[in-house]
């Protein structure tokens, strides 16, 4: 398609403020087809920004296959200062399997990372095996131990896994 082929040539130029209206567009029009490139170009990706765009874009559009690369980069030592919005673009598919990492990134992260992991945390915890909220229960708890700025939010994810 033309809109896909326009993104790749802004992308080829390293136009990074088109290359994000276009991205903005194929979300807007949820442009299944775009996927598999949208995919490709936010894991190659060094702009946060653009990173950013494209997840919530794969969010709009909806499809499971964008949550792998999504959480393969929160694992990326590349988006450690902006992995927040990425969170965020979880929010709309099933993650319970990753109950643990987000676990994680709650009682590591900055403030940001930590209230989206919590908010993930407990739009997942019904789907979550027993074996994963018992490990996700257990890091919490080591975790308030020590002292922590988010000692509330850990507390408040807690009580999620308690129920």
């Amino acid at each position: 398609m033309e809109i896909i082929q326009s993104l790749q040539e802004e992308l080829c130029k390293n136009n990074i403020e088109e290359a994000e209206l276009i991205v903005e567009k194929i979300g807007d029009l949820k442009m299944l087809e775009a996927v598999p490139m949208l995919i490709t170009n936010l894991l190659d990706t060094d702009s946060n920004q653009l990173r950013n765009t494209i997840a919530i874009t794969l969010s709009d559009i909806g499809c499971n296959d964008a949550v792998a690369p999504i959480v393969s980069l929160l694992k990326s030592p590349k988006t450690i200062n902006s992995r927040g919005t990425l969170l965020y673009a979880l929010e709309s598919f099933d993650c319970s399997r990753h109950g643990e990492l987000f676990t994680d990134l709650l009682i590591e992260g900055n403030y940001e990372v930590t209230m989206q992991a919590l908010s993930l945390l407990k739009i997942n915890v019904r789907n979550m095996s027993e074996e994963m909220k018992r490990s996700c229960r257990n890091k919490l708890q080591a975790s308030l131990k020590k002292p922590n700025e988010y000692y509330e939010e850990m507390n408040e994810a807690l009580e999620i896994f308690d129920n």
